[in-house]
C-alpha cells in the first residue's frame, strides 16, 4: 500500500494483516512438515525420497532449539542493535531454515543416524549436527544483518544467554520488555513431563570460546567447527600475476564464498549487503565464475544504477536465456542461471515509492517469470537462481521493498578489520619486492608500507567526511589497494632505495587520497598527517627525505613545494614498450619534455592547443599519465569550466601513445548514436592493439542514460546487451589472435562464451575513462549519489584554482608579443592581471555574502582578460594614432599655408617678365615660318610630280617582270620533272631497251623522237616487207645511243636555249600529233622509255616558252635601265625636298615649343594665383581652428600614454565584472586604478568603460535602439560588443531583449528557446546564412549540442 498508485488504491478493497499476527512458527511448521519422516530409512531407488528427514522426536527436539534462542535473538536485534539493512522476522527465520537445510543435507544423507542398525555414536551425532546447524544458521541468519559494532554485540549476547538465559534479564531488561511484547515464554527444561532425550539447554558440541562467533563454520563431514581460515585453500600468487587479478584469501572471502555457495546449490537466493570495496562484486564473481562447476551453472551478470529501468533489466536477462518451449525461458539444458544483481538498490525511487527494477525481480522470484514485452503474454523462466550484492541504503542507495527482501538469504559483511587489510596487501607487497630482486632495505618496508597505507586510509574515512560540497569524499578499500597498486609500479629495482621507497609512498597517497581535497585546510591536515606517518612507520624524516623540493629554503616541506613531487614515466619515449616509473627532480627537463610532447602533437593535430606549460598544468598531466599507466585505470577530472580538464587529458594521452575519443554532439545525436560510439571504443579496445582512452564532459550529456552506461563500463567493462548475437560472432573471432597469444593452444578450444569473457576483460584493461566534470550546481553531487562507480572506479582529480605561478605564467606567455615601453611595465601588467583575478575571487565572495548572488571566476576569465587586452590594446593605439596624426597633418597643412604666401606671391612677380619674352620670342618665329612655307610648297609640288612620272614607270616595268616569270614558272617545273624522270631511269632499264630485237612500237616511237632531237642521223637498213628496198630506220642508231655511257648526262646537259627550229618543228608535227607519244602509254611499255618521253616533251615546251619570254626579257632590261635613270632622278629631288622639310620642321618644333613654354608661364601664373587664394582662405578659415586642433593632438598623445592602464582596467571590466551591479563594479575599478598608479603603469585617474572603448555614434543608436542611457547600461553594451565571449544578459526588466530585438531587426533576428522542437535547425541556418540569433529563457542547463558553437570550435 506504500507504493500503491491512487488508481490502485481506488480499486481495491484493503485489508491489513500485520506480521506479527501471523509471526514466524508458521514457516518453521511447514518446513519441519516437509521433511518429516517415518524414523526408517529410504528403500534404495525411491523416486520421492527426501534430502533427509526428520523424526518426530527431531521436530520436537528442533523447536525447543527455536525456543530457546530464536525470539531472545530477534528481540536482541530489533531493541538494541543497527542492522546494515533492515529485514523481516520471517525472512530472518527463513535464512535460518534455508542453511540449516543447506547443513543438514549433507549431516543427515543417506538417511545417516535412522534404523534400528544405527549406532549411538551416531545417533548421537545427529544430534550434534542438528544443533550446530541451527546454531551456526542463527549466525549467519538473524546474527549477520547488522554493522560491525552490532556483530561484535551479538557475539558476545549469543555466547552469554547460550549459556544463561538470565543473562538478557541481568543486561538488557529491554529486551525482556520485547520478550513479553512477542509473547515469549522462557522455556523450563528441568520440567517433569519432558522426556529424557529432549533438549536440556546445553549442546552437545558447544561453540568454540576463542575469538566471536563467527570465526567458526560448522563442517558436518568432520562433525566438528572449525575456523574460517582452517578451510583456506593453500594460496600462491602466481609469477608476472596482474595486480587487478590478484586475490589473496581471507576470513571473509572463505565465509562469502562458501555461503554463496552452499545457498545456491540448494536454489535459495542469496543477498550480501556491505560498503564499497569489501569485495561483495569480485568474491561474488570468483564464486560463480570459479568455484561453481561451470557445467552446471551458468553466470548472468548485470549491475544496477539510479537510471536502470525495468524494461532495460528484462532486455538484458532474456538477452541470456534459451527458449526452451513456446513461453518458457531458461538456461541451456542441463545448466542453471545464476542471475547475479550487483548494486541491488541503486535503482531510484519513483513518484509512488517503488523501484520498477526491483519489482521485476521481486516477480521472478516470487512468480517464477514476467510478461513478454513483445509478445504480450507471460513468460516463465525456469533453473534461475539470483545472487544480489547491494551497499548499505545510505546516500544515494535506497530501501529495497520487504516483499523482495523477504526471499533473500541476507548476509551483511561489515569492512575488513586491519588485520586482514594488514595480511592482505603485505603479501601482495612481498611478493612483489622479492620476485623482481628489490634490495633487501625495499623488502622490509613492505610491512611498514601497508600499515601507513592503513592509517592513511581510517584517517581520511574519520577525518576527510562528506558534505554537499565534497559530495566524493567517500573512501573504501579500492582506494587503499590504488596506493599499493601505484608502489608495484616501479621496474627499476637497482637504483630503488629506502629514500626513493618512502618518496614514491607519498607521491601515491598524494594522487589517491590527496589530489581530492577541495580546500586548503584539507590539504594542510593531510600534509600534517603524512608528516606524522612517514615518521611512525618509515622512521625517517619527514623534510630530509623531501628536501630537494625546499627551493625556497623555508626548511620545511608545505603544500605547495610537495606539488612538486614527480613520480612518472613519460620521460622515456612511448614507443618503448617497458616505460620505467621513477622520480624526476629536475622541473625545468620535465617542462622542456612536456613542451617538446605539446609542440610534436600540434604538429600533427587537426585541433592544435595553444598551452602554457606551467608547473600547475604539468601537475594534472603527469596525475593524468598515472592513471593511465594503471591498467584499467580510469580518472574522474573535476573543476570549472576553462580550467583545462579535457586539454590536459588529451595532451596526456599523446604523451602515454595511447588512441583518444571522443564523441561529438551534432543536433540529432541521441542514444542510438551514443550506442554505436560505445561499441567503436568497446570493440578497439578489446579487438584493437591500442589502448584506448575515452574522454567524456558533463557538458556531452544530453540525457542520464550515457552516464547510466559509462558506470556499467567502469563496473564491469560492458554496457549489458549492447552487442547483437552476430557482431558477438565477429568480436569473438577478432579476440581469438590475442588469446592466443596469451593462452597458446587452449585458445584453440576456447568457447564462443569464454571467448567473449577475454574480450570484456581487455576492455576492462585496456580502456581507460577521463571523466570531465564540473562541481557546479548539484549535477555532480547527485550523479555521484545515482551511480557509485564515478567514485569507486575512477582516481579523482580536483583541479584547484589557478595558482600565482601559474597566472603570471600565462600572463607572461601571452602577452609576450605586446609592444610595451620598458619590462618593468611589462612585469607590473602581468602582475596586474594576475591580481585581478585574485581580486575578483574576493569580490565574488563579497557579491554571495550580501546579495545571495553565485559568480564563478575561471580560468577562462583570466585569459577572456589577457586577449581582451591584447584585441583592445592594439585597436585603441591604432584608432587614436590615426586620429592624433589626422590633427598632426591639419596643423601641419596649416602651416605649410603660412609659410607658402609670400612665396607664391614673389613667384607671381618673378613669373611676369618672363611669360612677356616668351611671347614675344613666339610671335618673331612666327613670322619667320609665314615666309618659308611658299618655298616649301612649291618644291613638294614638283617633286610630287616627278615622283607620280617615275612611279608610272615603275609599274610598267613590274607588269612585264610578273609576266616574264609567269612563262618562266610554266616551264622551269616542266623541266625540273624532266630531269627528276631522267633520274628514276637505271641501267638495268636502258639495257632492257636496249635489248630489244623487236621492240615495241611505243619505245621504238619514243626512242626515234629522242635520236632526232639529239641530231642523230637514221640508218638504211632492208625493208622488212620488201627485202629488196631499203629504208630509213632510227632504231639501230638508238640502240648505238642508249649503249652510249655518257647517254643521260647528253640528255641532263642538253643545250634547251639553242634548240633548232627544224628538230623542234619534227617532234611537233611527226612525233606529238602521234596517239602513243605520251607519258601513259610509254609507262605501259616502259619505265627508262616514259622518262626519255617526259624529257623530250619538256624540252619542247620550253622551248615554245623560251621564244616568247625571250623578247619580254629584252624589253624588260631595256626598261629596267630607264627605270634606273629615272629613280635616280627623283631620289635627288626628294634629298632636296627633305632638306627643305627639315628646315620648316625646325621652325615650327621651335614654334611648339614657344607656344607650349608661353601656354605653361600662364597655367603657372594661374595656379600660383588661386594658390595664393586658396591658402589665403585657409588661413583665414581655419585660423580659429589652429589652436583646437593643437590642444585635440596633445589631449590624444596623452590618451596615448595613458592607454595601457585605461584598455587593462576595461578588459579586466569585460572579463569579470559582466555579473556585478554598478556599486561593486565601481568599487574594484577604483581598487585597480589605484593599484595602477601604484605600479606606475600610465592610467587615468578616473576610468570608465565608455570613455576608454565606447564610440558616442553607436552608443546614441544604441539608446535610439532601446538600450537605457544611464552608464551602467551603456558599459553592458560595449562589454556586449568587444567582448570575445558570446554574451549571457541577465535581463529580469527584459530591457535588454528589447534593445537586441530592436536593433537586429534589419538583420532578420531569429529568437528561440530550448522549449522549441526546432530551435537546432533555426540555429543552424542562421551560422549557415550569418543571421543574428537570440537564445530566450535560458535556465541553469545547457542543451550538449550547442557546446560546440559556445565554445567557437571551429577548425578547417
Amino acid at each position: 500500500l506504500l507504493v500503491a498508485s491512487p488508481a490502485t488504491v481506488s480499486r481495491c478493497g484493503m485489508i491489513y494483516m500485520e506480521p506479527e499476527q501471523l509471526g514466524w512458527n508458521v514457516l518453521l511448521d511447514s518446513w519441519l512438515k516437509k521433511f518429516k519422516g517415518d524414523g526408517n530409512p529410504t528403500p534404495p531407488g525411491d523416486e520421492n525420497a527426501m534430502e533427509f528427514q526428520f523424526t518426530e522426536k527431531e521436530i520436537t527436539y528442533i523447536k525447543d532449539l527455536f525456543q530457546w534462542l530464536a525470539e531472545p535473538c530477534m528481540a536482541f536485534l530489533r531493541r538494541e542493535l543497527h542492522e546494515m539493512a533492515p529485514s523481516v522476522d520471517a525472512q530472518l527465520m527463513r535464512s535460518l531454515m534455508h542453511i540449516m537445510q543447506c547443513l543438514l543435507s549433507e549431516g543427515l544423507a543417506k538417511d545417516f543416524g535412522l534404523g534400528e542398525d544405527a549406532d549411538a555414536k551416531e545417533k548421537k551425532m545427529r544430534k550434534q549436527h542438528i544443533e550446530c546447524s541451527f546454531i551456526f544458521g542463527l549466525i549467519w541468519s538473524v546474527a549477520k544483518t547488522g554493522v560491525d559494532t552490532a556483530q561484535e554485540k551479538f557475539s558476545e549476547y549469543l555466547r552469554s544467554i547460550m549459556d544463561d538465559l538470565d543473562y538478557i534479564q541481568e543486561t538488557y531488561p529491554g529486551v525482556i520488555n520485547a520478550l513479553a511484547v512477542r509473547q515469549w515464554t522462557r522455556p523450563d527444561w528441568s520440567a517433569e513431563d519432558r522426556e529424557a532425550d529432549a533438549f536440556k539447554g546445553k549442546l552437545t558440541l558447544g561453540l568454540p570460546l576463542r575469538g566471536t562467533i563467527f570465526d567458526y563454520v560448522y563442517v558436518p563431514k568432520d562433525g566438528k567447527w572449525q575456523t574460517w581460515v582452517d578451510i583456506l585453500p593453500a594460496h600462491e600468487i602466481p609469477a608476472g600475476a596482474e595486480f587487478a587479478n590478484i586475490l589473496v584469501p581471507t576470513m571473509y572471502t572463505s565465509q562469502m564464498e562458501h555461503m554463496i555457495k552452499i545457498l545456491l546449490e540448494h536454489n535459495f537466493p542469496v543477498l550480501i549487503c556491505g560498503d564499497t570495496g569489501t569485495g561483495k562484486s569480485v568474491c561474488a564473481n570468483m564464486t560463480i565464475t570459479k568455484e561453481m562447476d561451470q557445467a552446471k551453472y551458468k553466470p548472468l551478470c548485470l549491475g544496477f544504477s539510479a537510471k536502470t529501468s525495468a524494461n532495460m533489466t528484462q532486455d538484458i536477462i532474456d538477452g541470456k536465456l534459451d527458449k526452451r518451449r513456446k513461453g518458457v525461458y531458461g538456461p541451456p539444458m542441463g545448466q542453471k542461471a545464476i542471475i547475479f544483481v550487483d548494486d541491488l538498490n541503486m535503482p531510484e525511487v519513483e513518484t509512488y515509492g517503488a523501484q520498477p527494477p526491483i519489482e521485476l525481480i521481486r516477480q521472478l522470484i516470487d512468480n517464477g517469470g514476467w510478461y513478454n514485452l513483445k509478445e504480450k503474454t507471460w513468460q516463465t523462466n525456469i533453473d534461475t537462481i539470483v545472487l544480489a550484492a547491494m551497499g548499505p541504503p545510505v546516500g544515494g542507495r535506497n530501501q529495497i521493498t520487504p516483499r523482495l527482501m523477504r526471499h533473500f538469504n541476507l548476509m551483511c559483511f561489515c569492512e575488513f578489520d586491519n588485520t586482514t587489510l594488514e595480511r592482505i596487501f603485505t603479501a601482495i607487497t612481498n611478493w612483489y619486492y622479492t620476485t623482481n630482486n628489490f634490495s633487501s632495505e625495499v623488502q622490509k618496508m613492505a610491512g611498514p608500507l601497508v600499515t601507513a597505507t592503513l592509517e592513511t586510509y581510517r584517517g581520511a574515512m574519520a577525518s576527510l567526511l562528506p558534505t554537499p560540497l565534497k559530495s566524493h569524499y567517500t573512501f573504501n578499500l579500492r582506494d587503499f589497494s590504488r596506493v599499493i597498486q601505484g608502489m608495484l609500479m616501479v621496474t627499476t629495482p637497482d637504483d630503488f632505495g629506502k629514500p626513493e621507497t618512502v618518496r614514491l609512498w607519498i607521491h601515491e597517497a598524494q594522487r589517491v587520497f590527496g589530489d581530492r581535497l577541495v580546500d586548503e585546510s584539507d590539504r594542510e591536515w593531510f600534509l600534517e598527517h603524512l608528516q606524522t606517518t612517514v615518521i611512525k612507520n618509515f622512521n625517517v624524516k619527514f623534510y630530509d627525505t623531501l628536501a630537494h623540493l625546499d627551493h625556497n629554503d623555508e626548511k620545511k616541506i608545505t603544500v605547495d613545494s610537495l606539488r612538486k613531487l614527480f613520480f612518472a614515466d613519460f620521460m622515456t619515449p612511448s614507443e618503448e614498450e617497458n616505460r620505467p616509473y621513477g622520480e624526476i627532480m629536475d622541473l625545468k627537463e620535465i617542462s622542456e619534455k612536456v613542451d617538446e610532447y605539446l609542440k610534436d602533437f600540434n604538429g600533427q593535430s587537426r585541433k592544435p592547443m595553444n598551452l602554457v606549460m606551467f608547473t600547475y598544468a604539468i601537475e594534472h598531466v603527469s596525475r593524468i599519465s598515472r592513471v593511465l599507466k594503471m591498467p584499467g585505470g580510469n580518472g574522474l577530472l573535476v573543476g570549472v569550466g576553462g580550467s583545462g580538464r579535457q586539454s590536459v587529458a588529451i595532451l596526456a594521452t599523446y604523451m602515454a601513445g595511447y588512441k583518444l575519443f571522443q564523441i561529438e554532439i551534432a543536433k540529432n545525436y541521441g542514444q542510438n548514436e551514443w550506442r554505436e560510439d560505445l561499441k567503436l571504443v568497446l570493440i578497439g579496445a578489446g579487438t584493437g592493439s591500442e589502448q584506448m582512452v575515452f574522454l567524456f564532459s558533463d557538458t556531452q550529456i544530453k540525457n542520464e542514460g550515457f552516464v547510466e552506461d559509462i558506470n556499467n563500463i567502469l563496473n564491469s567493462g560492458e554496457v549489458p546487451n549492447i552487442f547483437p548475437n552476430d557482431e558477438k560472432v565477429a568480436i569473438t573471432e577478432s579476440v581469438r589472435p590475442f588469446a592466443r597469444e596469451e593462452f597458446g593452444k587452449i585458445a584453440a578450444d576456447m568457447t564462443a562464451m569464454e571467448l567473449y569473457a577475454y574480450f570484456i576483460s581487455r576492455v576492462k584493461k585496456r580502456l581507460h575513462i577521463i571523466l570531465a566534470f564540473s562541481p557546479i550546481g548539484s549535477a555532480f553531487r547527485d550523479r555521484i549519489r545515482k551511480f557509485p562507480s564515478l567514485v569507486n572506479c575512477c582516481a579523482i582529480n580536483w583541479f584547484t584554482p589557478w595558482p600565482e605561478d601559474a597566472l603570471l605564467a600565462v600572463a607572461g606567455r601571452f602577452l609576450g608579443d605586446v609592444k610595451l615601453d620598458t619590462p618593468e611595465l611589462r612585469h607590473s601588467i602581468e602582475t596586474m592581471c594576475q591580481m585581478f583575478h585574485v581580486d575578483v575571487k574576493n569580490l565574488a565572495d563579497t557579491f554571495e555574502k550580501e546579495l545571495g548572488r553565485t559568480t564563478y571566476v575561471t580560468p577562462t576569465s583570466y585569459l577572456e582578460l589577457i586577449i581582451a587586452l591584447k584585441l583592445s590594446l592594439e585597436k585603441k593605439r591604432v584608432e587614436i594614432m590615426t586620429a592624433k596624426k589626422r590633427y598632426e597633418t591639419g596643423l601641419e597643412k596649416l602651416a605649410f599655408a603660412e609659410a607658402s604666401v609670400n612665396t607664391m606671391k614673389k613667384e607671381l612677380i618673378d613669373l611676369q617678365p618672363v611669360l612677356e619674352k616668351a611671347q614675344e620670342d613666339t610671335a618673331a618665329l612666327m613670322v619667320v615660318i609665314q615666309e618659308k612655307l611658299p618655298i616649301v610648297e612649291e618644291k613638294r609640288g614638283v617633286v610630287g610630280a616627278d615622283a607620280a612620272v617615275a612611279q608610272g614607270e615603275a609599274d610598267k616595268v613590274n607588269a612585264e617582270k610578273s609576266s616574264v616569270e609567269a612563262d618562266l614558272a610554266e616551264a622551269i617545273p616542266a623541266m625540273e620533272a624532266a630531269i627528276k624522270a631522267l633520274d628514276t631511269i637505271k641501267p638495268a632499264d636502258i639495257n632492257e631497251v636496249k635489248g630489244f630485237k623487236k621492240p615495241p612500237a611505243t619505245v621504238k616511237l619514243i626512242c626515234e623522237g629522242v635520236c632526232v632531237m639529239l641530231a642523230e642521223k637514221p640508218a638504211r637498213v632492208p625493208d622488212p616487207d620488201d627485202p629488196s628496198r631499203r629504208i630509213m630506220d632510227y632504231w639501230p642508231p638508238s640502240q648505238k645511243m642508249l649503249a652510249d655511257p655518257e647517254f643521260i648526262a647528253r640528255l641532263k646537259g642538253y643545250d634547251k636555249d639553242n634548240m633548232q627550229p627544224k628538230i623542234v618543228e619534227t617532234i611537233k608535227d611527226k612525233y606529238m600529233t602521234q596517239e602513243n607519244f605520251n607519258v601513259k602509254a610509254a609507262e605501259k611499255a616502259s619505265g627508262a622509255a616514259a622518262g626519255m618521253c617526259k624529257w623530250v616533251l619538256a624540252m619542247i615546251t620550253y622551248d615554245r616558252v623560251a621564244k616568247i619570254v625571250a623578247p619580254k626579257k629584252a624589253a624588260l632590261a631595256i626598261a629596267s635601265e630607264k627605270l634606273a635613270v629615272t629613280m635616280a632622278a627623283l631620289a635627288e629631288k626628294q634629298g632636296e625636298l627633305k632638306e627643305v622639310e627639315d628646315e620648316f620642321n625646325a621652325l615650327q618644333d621651335q614654334y611648339n615649343a614657344a607656344t607650349a613654354k608661353a601656354e605653361q608661364l600662364v597655367a603657372d601664373v594661374d595656379l600660383c594665383e588661386k594658390k595664393l587664394v586658396r591658402a589665403t582662405q585657409l588661413i583665414d578659415g581655419l585660423g580659429g581652428e589652429k589652436g583646437r586642433w593643437t590642444v585635440f593632438a596633445a589631449e590624444l598623445g596623452e590618451k596615448y600614454n595613458l592607454l595601457t592602464g585605461d584598455v587593462l582596467v576595461s578588459a579586466g571590466v569585460m572579463a569579470y565584472l559582466g555579473p556585478f551591479t554598478a556599486k561593486y563594479r565601481q568599487m574594484q575599478i577604483d581598487s585597480w586604478v589605484k593599484a595602477c598608479q601604484e605600479k606606475e603603469i600610465p592610467c587615468s585617474e578616473k576610468i570608465s568603460l565608455t570613455g576608454t572603448l565606447g564610440e558616442p555614434v553607436r552608443i546614441r543608436q544604441w539608446n535610439i535602439d532601446g538600450l537605457p542611457t544611464d552608464g551602467f547600461s551603456v558599459d553592458n553594451g560595449i562589454i556586449v560588443f568587444n567582448a570575445r565571449r558570446w554574451p549571457l544578459m541577465i535581463d529580469p526588466q527584459g530591457q535588454a531583449n528589447k534593445w537586441i530585438r530592436t536593433m537586429e531587426k534589419s538583420e532578420n533576428l531569429a529568437i528561440i528557446k530550448l522549449s522549441d522542437s526546432d530551435y537546432l535547425r533555426t540555429l543552424e541556418n542562421s551560422v549557415q546564412f550569418g543571421r543574428p540569433v537570440m537564445l530566450e529563457n535560458v535556465g541553469e542547463e545547457l542543451d550538449p549540442s550547442l557546446e560546440p558553437l559556445l565554445l567557437k570550435q571551429v577548425f578547417k
